[in-house]
């Protein structure tokens, strides 16, 4: 019998996909080009991998595992199918049972903006519903144009697994779920409602296992989140979510509930209701970014959509970052704070603090430092129980009882890189590392001897290149100095590592050993490894790779060998793709194109012709951004360089130099279209500030022909400081009245002044992931800037 609230829930999930499906319907699908393009396409990859392993200890790794992965991706029109799969005999010789298979395989098929997922699949909802969870079933995701886009899944999370004698045998029930989220999303917000199910079949398997605590459950989580944007450059995030989850479905069913989930929910005696929520705000501005979070998760709170969920904690943190002179300096920081016990309910309370900073400093091209800081407070306060203090017959040894431990952690980490020399000839790259980290242990404010300890590490290399011969070689020197407690040890070793190309390139091949020893008050131990690793590619599709590692250990009570090694293989395909259209040539001329270009003769004739495209009066402003002019300059030695290799390994340079410069291009693009928009909202910004400026000005006029004290300073900077606003604010409004686009083209122009001066800074942001919005904040600012200095 269907009881009113599993009616009321199916009838909550029909709606929601009935109000779905008509902003579907309002999706004109375009048939027209249905037909057009390649008719027909296969591709995919398919790999298989290898480890053998042998050792002269016993182990209860296997001596062979094998993997096979792949996809297979068939395109018709505009739909596609893609099939991915992998299989391995890992867990195949296990002598106990587990609710997964090591074995997957999967469809993804697509047309435009539907993907479904077919198979043995993952989905992620959010963190506190559906996360990652795999299942044997289907799910899709609709993202059609417009505002509206929604994912649904349905299928089997475990598999029905008996118990049995071996402990290591994980029972379950088998668990069929099934969930759906619905977002909409406009520019200045977003929103998303999410409903995930989940329920385990009590019949699936022959008892219930108790003694291990695996009991039938049922569990809804209902979620929604959203985002809004207040202003320019800040943000608000959140997500509420409310779960109802029932511990053991024998339980009888009773007529109460709780929270959001509950009141859609077949509530019984052993079922409990929790709620999450988080909340972020993001501002940023100019070089500046911050934010502020918080997150609360209720002791307890749980889903079935998920493998791990921690619960029973409140977190508050704060981050910010920014770059400093002209982008040599960037500094970033974290604080946060974190509590658990928010029922007040555990023997212990614990709560942690962490705080960290971390700073890059590009000294030079040769020189670059990064460093970083953090530290980390964890406090346990071991709470008296009432009922044994009332009964305590001994009321002046509460102090005794009461325990307060404190743990401090502090991390401290500088590496130096130094370029030493960069030529066509000789590379030569010295870095070093020194970490220090350090843990303290107080018991009831006090630190005792052997409750701490520290760990110093430092690591230097030395790298020298020899690009001519295709030579890497690397030497290093690890040293480590631990003190745990009353106990001392120090480590040391060093490692040489060479690597050679072979076959124009097609072979690439390593060689490395290292020797580490190990001293401390009670023993001494050495271990030394040599690996091997080589990858040949033939025919650009097939690809090989072989690793091997020969480890041996001596310790004063024994000693062990470790021998694994590792072969792959991996094939690339398409079936249908149509050989590239080559240029009619003279037989035994070499010859390629590029675009609108058609290159034809000996390298070193061709090379000026390259080069001479790059002093095209179109690539001249790209040119002027540092990070591209040197990499031109780069790209150009290589070119030259190439001209004595062979003509296929020349013409990948040639392209490789000409990609650079039509590809950056767009970064001049992109810089006109977000300085003209930075420019349009300065406009606006002056004209809806006009009047108010203007009443300042003439007020503080009117204050200062009244005034007596004319002569005062902070009278005067008073009446300078809003003459200076007025006149600014009025400038810029006569600038920018009928400004169009190709006024920021003009070469004699303050627009084209302006771009030499900060097309460095904003090639390095859009470089960094800045969005297009924060760096149109930050032109905004900076033509604010140019427009008043340009008043005075």
């Amino acid at each position: 019998m269907i009881t009113m609230r599993g009616q009321t829930l199916k009838v909550v999930v029909f709606i929601l996909s009935i109000f779905f499906a008509e902003s579907i319907v309002g999706q004109q699908l375009d048939f027209e080009n249905i037909g057009r393009g390649k008719p027909f396409k296969v591709s995919g990859n398919i790999a298989a991998n290898s480890v053998f392993y042998s050792s002269n200890q016993n182990s209860a790794r296997a001596p062979f595992t094998y993997f096979l992965q792949g996809s297979l991706n068939f395109n018709i029109y505009e739909f596609s199918i893609p099939v991915s799969y992998s299989f391995s005999n890992q867990g195949g010789d296990l002598e106990y049972q587990l609710p997964f298979s090591f074995n997957r395989l999967s469809l993804h098929p697509k047309y435009r903006w539907i993907q479904a997922h077919i198979g043995d699949v993952s989905m992620s909802f959010s963190p506190y519903t559906l996360a990652g969870h795999q299942f044997t079933g289907g799910g899709v995701d609709l993202t059609p144009k417009g505002s509206f886009t929604f994912s649904a899944m349905y299928g089997r999370l475990l598999k029905a697994t008996e118990d049995s004698d071996d402990n290591r045998t994980q029972p379950a029930f088998k668990r069929m779920g099934y969930g759906a989220k619905v977002g909409f999303k406009k520019e200045k917000y977003s929103l998303e409602l999410i409903g995930f199910y989940a329920k385990d079949k009590i019949n699936s398997i022959s008892a219930v296992p108790e003694e291990k605590k695996v009991l039938p459950k049922e569990n809804l989580v209902l979620s929604m989140s959203g985002t809004v944007t207040v202003i320019d450059g800040l943000r608000f995030k959140g997500e509420y979510a409310s779960t109802a989850i029932t511990q053991d479905l024998r339980a009888e069913k009773v007529s109460h509930s709780n929270g959001v989930a509950g009141l859609l929910f077949n509530n019984r005696a052993s079922t409990e209701h929790y709620k999450a929520f988080k909340t972020e705000m993001e501002y940023s501005f100019d070089k500046y970014r911050f934010g502020v979070g918080y997150e609360r998760i209720d002791p307890g709170y749980q889903t079935l959509g998920a493998y791990y969920f921690n619960n029973d904690f409140e977190n508050i943190t704060l981050n910010g970052n920014t770059t400093l002179f002209n982008n040599k300096i960037s500094l970033g920081f974290n604080i946060g704070y974190q509590r658990d016990d928010l029922a007040n309910q555990k023997e212990t309370n614990t709560s942690r603090t962490v705080g960290s900073v971390n700073a890059t400093f590009t000294m030079s091209k040769k020189v670059n430092i990064t460093g970083s800081y953090s530290n980390f407070s964890t406090y346990t306060n071991n709470k008296l129980d009432q009922f044994e203090i009332i009964n305590d017959d001994n009321l002046l040894d509460n102090q005794e009882e009461r325990f307060n431990y404190k743990q401090l952690s502090q991390n401290a980490n500088v590496n130096v890189s130094y370029i030493l020399e960069n030529s066509k000839t000789r590379r030569q790259n010295l870095n070093t590392n020194y970490s220090l980290a350090t843990v303290a242990n107080a018991e009831n404010g006090i630190v005792r001897i052997g409750n701490g300890s520290t760990f110093h590490n430092f690591n230097t290399s030395y790298t020298l290149g020899l690009p001519q011969r295709k030579i890497n070689i690397t030497s290093a020197l690890n040293t480590t100095y631990n003190t745990i407690g009353r106990d001392e040890s120090y480590t040391w070793g060093p490692t040489v590592a060479v690597n050679k190309k072979f076959l124009k390139d097609k072979l690439n091949t390593t060689l490395s050993t290292s020797y580490n020893q190990n001293n401390n008050k009670t023993n001494k131990a050495s271990a030394t490894n040599f690996r091997l690793n080589a990858n040949y590619v033939y025919r650009e599709k097939h690809n090989f790779n072989l690793s091997a590692i020969q480890l041996f250990r001596n310790t004063s009570l024994k000693n062990t060998q470790d021998l694994t090694v590792t072969f792959g293989y991996n094939y690339a395909f398409d079936l249908s793709a149509k050989k590239k259209a080559k240029v009619e040539r003279v037989r035994g001329e070499f010859s390629f194109s590029y675009k609108e270009h058609t290159f034809t003769g000996e390298p070193n004739e061709i090379t000026p012709e390259v080069l001479i495209i790059g002093k095209a009066k179109r690539f001249e402003e790209i040119k002027k951004v540092n990070k591209i002019a040197d990499k031109l300059l780069v790209l150009e030695q290589e070119l030259k360089d190439a001209e004595l290799k062979s003509k296929n390994k020349y013409k990948k340079k040639a392209i490789e130099y000409l990609n650079h410069l039509h590809n950056n291009q767009d970064y001049i693009n992109t810089y006109y279209e977000l300085a003209f928009k930075g420019l349009e909202k300065l406009y606006r910004d002056a004209k809806r500030v006009e009047w108010s400026v203007e009443q300042k000005y003439k007020t503080a006029l009117s204050m200062y022909n009244k005034s007596s004290r004319k002569d005062s300073k902070k009278m005067q900077l008073f009446l300078e400081k809003r003459k200076s606003a007025y006149k600014a604010n009025k400038y810029m409004l006569e600038q920018l009245e009928n400004l169009k686009k190709e006024d920021l083209y003009k070469e004699d122009g303050d627009f084209y002044k302006f771009k030499d001066t900060h097309i460095n800074t904003i090639l390095t942001m859009l470089e960094e992931g800045r969005t297009k919005m924060e760096v149109s904040i930050f032109l905004e600012i900076a033509f604010a800037k140019m427009f008043h200095t340009l008043s005075e």
